[in-house]
């Protein structure tokens, strides 16, 4: 049998836990400042435990479990996460933390369970499917190369500032609105735009305040946060999280209202992000969305985003044997 121990995770271990992710995905790296700020923060809408995985008393991995608050679903669901280190990684291990995070969240009272892993991860696949989990749905991943793709992105701003002009929209950055209500608008739109992404599990509304603790991570800028008005009203908004340590400069978030969806007003939030990321040096940016999501699909190849590693998504019925 595979010897795992798993003791409940502090603050202080959130840099250990960046760094495994890191060195499982180095094309990807984990900002340990952001994963830290993640950590300490406490959320009023979801549920969350970590665990530091040991063998032999060294640390070799990280696990954890996340959910909404049980009063807030039908069908009470969460989703476990977890991993070792690359020389501790084998197919036995991955599904002993599997196991015992499915029977931290069962004993919460989950119905419902979901996973995830890399397309390219052969490995931990066969651990997920091995404890009894299908595949639900994809994730795409892409990246752009702004140096390759830089005349193009400067004309589709262009391009997309004319029209914005055209159609009465203003675009700017979070900074230079004065509006003393402009983080609830856009908290609004952004909840609005999140209930119409492509999912399976039901998304769950985030208050306010944990909008506000998005906004205010270490990787978010209110000068590089873009938002689009019509008139007193907040219909878009596009940010590109910065990684302060290490990292590459990716969307956190893009998203429009329903009543002005097919103006172009993502594309042109989108290329003002784009055009900063140049001006502030940056050589690529990457960004993910769910493999259904079509139109969002459409503007990342117009502008010149190629696929990346994307991830699958898993799901399975909570067990009480599990």
């Amino acid at each position: 049998m595979v010897d795992l121990q798993f003791r409940a995770a502090t603050l202080d271990d959130a840099n250990f836990s960046a760094d495994l992710q890191t060195a499982l995905f180095p094309a990807r790296p984990t900002d340990p400042v952001i994963e830290r700020y993640w950590w300490e923060q406490p959320d009023d809408v979801f549920v969350s435990r970590r665990w530091i995985v040991q063998r032999d008393g060294h640390d070799i991995g990280v696990a954890a479990f996340e959910h909404p608050e049980w009063a807030r679903l039908q069908v009470p669901h969460g989703e476990i996460y977890g991993d070792l280190l690359p020389d501790q990684r084998d197919l036995a291990s991955l599904q002993v933390l599997l196991a015992e995070m499915e029977r931290q969240l069962t004993a919460e009272g989950a119905k419902r369970i979901a996973v995830r892993a890399n397309e390219d991860d052969a490995l931990r696949i066969a651990a997920i499917a091995g404890r009894g989990f299908r595949e639900d749905r994809r994730s795409r991943r892409w990246v752009l190369d702004l140096e390759e793709n830089r005349e193009r992105i400067e004309r589709m701003t262009r391009q997309s500032r004319d029209r914005m002009r055209d159609e009465g929209i203003e675009l700017l950055t979070l900074d230079r609105e004065h509006d003393p209500e402009k983080y609830r608008k856009v908290w609004r739109t952004n909840e609005e735009a999140a209930q119409d992404v492509p999912t399976t599990l039901p998304i769950v509304e985030e208050s306010f305040d944990g909008m506000m603790r998005w906004l205010r991570q270490p990787g978010m800028h209110e000068d590089r946060f873009w938002i689009a008005r019509e008139g007193d009203e907040v219909v878009g908004v596009s940010v590109l999280e910065y990684p302060p340590v290490r990292g590459i400069v990716g969307t956190a978030w893009t998203a429009t209202a329903r009543r002005v969806r097919g103006r172009g007003i993502a594309r042109a939030l989108k290329c003002e992000t784009l055009m900063q990321a140049i001006a502030l040096g940056v050589d690529r940016v990457r960004t993910g969305n769910d493999g259904a999501n079509d139109p969002i699909l459409h503007i990342n190849a117009s502008m010149g985003y190629r696929p990346w590693v994307g991830s699958i998504n898993f799901l399975k019925d909570a067990s009480p044997a599990d």
